[in-house]
């Protein structure tokens, strides 16, 4: 996933899979602030929740939270 397709994503609440360094996988619910290219480091994609590394993502998808309705 490039830095562009990830822009599709600011502003939503999203379920992303994605891998560490030792290859565990870890899934994160989080809203997604920003996707950024971040020199000497590499692609990024800014959450509310940590900062995870573009070529670690292994899905993402935007997550439906079904809000209760007052009545």
């Amino acid at each position: 996933m490039g830095v562009h397709d990830a822009k599709a994503y600011v502003g939503s609440l999203c379920e992303i899979v994605w891998k560490d360094r030792k290859g565990d996988t870890h899934i994160t619910l989080a809203t997604v602030e920003d996707a950024r290219y971040v020199p000497l480091y590499g692609a990024y994609l800014i959450t509310d929740a940590e900062d995870i590394r573009l070529d670690q993502v292994v899905a993402i998808q935007v997550a439906e939270v079904a809000m209760p309705k007052a009545a």
